[in-house]
C-alpha cells in the first residue's frame, strides 16, 4: 500500500479571480464552514486501487487540496497487488455491475479478491486510527474496509463510481457477490440514483462526479500554448517547439500494419487544419470505439457517393479526421482488458482501406508524466470541432465534462450518466443508441455540418458544467456527509 503525496496546486483565491466562479466559490466557503468545523477531530482516508489513469485518481488531489485548505485532514492510499488474477476478477467485477460479461463469481474468485486486500491490511492500520474516516472507491479495494473495521473503530463509506440503469440477472448476481463486504459500511455513495442496489437505498447518498476546472486537463490554452503543446507532444510536426523542449515520452499512432510509430511517420494528421472528431477514453469495450470507427467509415462512404463535390458539406466531410485517444495500457495497472481492447481496435483498423486509414488516428498517450498526459489531453479537446463519448454504458463520463468546460460541443450516447450531463440540442446532441451504426453516421455528419449550432451548445454547455459539476459542488456534498456521518 502507498501513501500517495499531493502536489502543490490552484487555491480558493486562484478560483475565485475568475468571475465566472467567483460567486460560487463565496457560496461554497459560507455553506461547508459548519461541515468542517465537524471534522476537525478525525482523519479522512480516501482508498482507490490506482494513483494514475481513471476518473477517481484525477479528481482526488484536486478535491484534497481544497479541503485541507478549509482545515480538513485528508490523506490517499493506493492499494497494492501482484495478483493477475485479482484485476482480471475486478474487471470482471466492473463489467458486471453494467451488465456484460456471463463468467459466474466463484469461491476461489472470494479468496483471491480477499488475500490481495488483507496483504495491504497491515499498512493500511500504520496509518489508519480510531476515531477516522475511512472512504473506499470502487471494488477494487472493498474487502479492505471489512479488514480495517474489525481492527479499528472507524467508519466506512463505500464510493461506487459505475453503474447500470436496470438491475439485471448480472447486477444482481455482482452486488450478491459484494453483499459479504458492504455490512461494515454505514453508508454507499453512487452517481447516480439508477445506480443504487434497491437494499442499501436508504443508507445512500448520490454525489455526481465534477471536475477541477484550473487542473492541467482544464486550465485555459491560449492558441500558442495549445498548438505548442500539439508539438512537444508530436502530434504536430510543422516545426520544433519554440519554448519548451519535446517531451520526454511522445505520442505514439498506430500504424497501418497495427505497429505503433510517431504520429505523422506515414501520413500527417494535420490536427489544427482539419475539422477533427475526437474521443478519448480508457481502451474498453462500453467505450464504443469500435462502433464510432463503423460509423464514421459509413459517413465518409455515403459521403463520397454524393454527386455534388462542390459543395462545402462535401469537403467538409471528405477532409475530417477521427481521432482516437488512450492510455498506453502498460501504465493502467488495474485494467488488464485494456491491451486485448487495443488490440480488437487494431484488427479493426488495419482492414480499412490505405485512404480511410489516414483519416482515422489511434493515439497511444504517455501516462509517465501525469501533467503532460492531461496537458496533452487538454489540447486535444480544445483542437477538435467536437467530442464524442460513444459509451455502450457510462459511470459518469468526465470526458464530456471536460469538453463542455472547454465549451467544445459533444455528441453522447443515451448511457446514464453523459444523459444526465447533456440537454439534447441545448448543450450537445444525444444518439441514445450508440450500436445504431447508420443513425451514429447520420448524427455525425449533421454535427460537421452545424457549425453555428456548435457554438450555441459549446457556450451552453461550459454554463451547464459551472451550475452543476465543478469539483465545489462534489466537494460540498462529500463535506456534509462525511460531518454528519462522523
Amino acid at each position: 500500500m502507498q501513501r500517495i503525496e499531493i502536489k502543490r496546486g490552484a487555491t480558493l483565491e486562484d478560483y475565485k479571480a475568475y468571475s465566472s466562479l467567483s460567486v460560487l466559490i463565496e457560496e461554497f466557503t459560507k455553506t461547508v464552514a459548519p461541515f468542517v468545523e465537524g471534522l476537525q477531530d478525525c482523519t479522512i482516508w480516501m482508498v482507490n486501487s490506482t494513483a494514475t489513469g481513471g476518473g477517481v485518481a484525477e479528481m482526488l488531489p484536486s478535491q484534497m487540496r481544497i479541503a485541507r485548505a478549509l482545515g480538513v485532514r485528508v490523506e490517499w492510499l493506493v492499494i497494492e497487488a501482484n495478483d493477475d488474477h485479482f484485476f482480471d476478477l475486478t474487471k470482471r467485477i466492473h463489467n458486471a455491475i453494467h451488465g456484460a460479461g456471463e463468467e459466474p463469481f466463484t469461491e476461489e474468485d472470494l479468496q483471491v479478491f480477499e488475500k490481495v486486500n488483507a496483504q495491504n491490511l497491515k499498512k493500511a492500520l500504520e496509518f489508519i486510527k480510531d476515531g477516522d474516516l475511512v472512504v473506499i472507491h470502487d471494488p477494487q479495494p472493498m474487502p479492505l474496509g471489512k479488514l480495517i473495521r474489525q481492527e479499528r473503530d472507524v467508519k466506512l463509506v463505500w464510493r461506487c463510481h459505475i453503474g447500470l440503469e436496470e438491475h439485471t440477472e448480472r447486477t444482481r448476481s455482482v452486488w450478491k457477490f459484494l453483499k459479504q463486504f458492504m455490512d461494515d459500511y454505514v453508508h454507499f455513495v453512487f452517481s447516480l440514483p439508477s445506480y443504487v442496489p434497491p437494499e442499501i437505498e436508504d443508507i445512500t447518498t448520490i454525489i455526481p462526479p465534477a471536475i477541477d476546472p484550473l487542473s492541467h486537463k482544464n486550465r485555459t490554452l491560449w492558441m500558442a500554448k495549445c498548438v505548442g503543446i500539439l508539438q512537444q507532444s508530436g502530434i504536430t510536426n510543422h516545426h520544433d517547439p519554440l519554448l519548451y523542449p519535446y517531451y520526454e515520452n511522445l505520442v505514439r499512432r498506430v500504424m497501418p500494419d497495427g505497429s505503433f510509430d510517431s504520429v505523422n511517420k506515414d501520413s500527417d494528421l494535420d490536427i489544427i487544419y482539419r475539422p477533427v472528431v475526437l474521443q478519448i477514453s480508457r481502451w474498453d469495450r462500453l467505450k464504443g470505439f469500435k462502433e464510432l470507427m463503423e460509423a464514421f467509415i459509413l459517413m465518409k462512404k455515403q459521403n463520397e457517393a454524393k454527386s455534388d463535390k462542390s459543395t462545402i458539406p462535401y469537403k467538409r466531410i471528405k477532409s475530417t479526421r477521427l481521432v482516437f485517444g488512450g492510455p498506453d495500457p502498460k501504465y493502467v495497472s488495474d485494467d488488464p482488458e485494456g491491451m486485448e481492447v487495443l488490440n480488437e481496435l487494431i484488427s479493426q483498423y488495419k482492414n480499412v482501406s490505405k485512404e480511410l486509414q489516414e483519416d482515422i488516428a489511434i493515439l497511444l498517450l504517455p501516462l509517465e508524466n501525469p501533467k503532460e498526459n492531461a496537458l496533452i489531453v487538454n489540447a486535444l479537446q480544445r483542437s477538435s470541432s467536437f467530442v464524442v463519448q460513444n459509451s455502450i454504458q457510462e459511470g459518469f463520463g468526465l470526458t464530456a465534462t471536460e469538453a463542455m468546460w472547454k465549451q467544445r460541443p459533444v455528441l453522447v450516447s443515451g448511457a446514464a450518466g453523459l444523459r444526465f450531463q447533456v440537454q439534447h440540442e441545448e448543450n450537445g446532441l444525444i444518439n441514445h443508441d450508440p450500436d445504431d451504426i447508420g443513425k451514429l453516421a447520420e448524427v455525425l455528419e449533421q454535427m460537421l455540418n452545424s457549425p453555428k449550432e456548435r457554438d450555441k451548445w459549446g457556450f451552453n454547455a461550459r454554463n451547464r458544467v459551472i451550475d452543476k459539476f465543478t469539483l465545489f459542488s462534489q466537494l460540498k456534498a462529500w463535506l456534509k456527509l462525511l460531518s454528519e456521518i462522523r
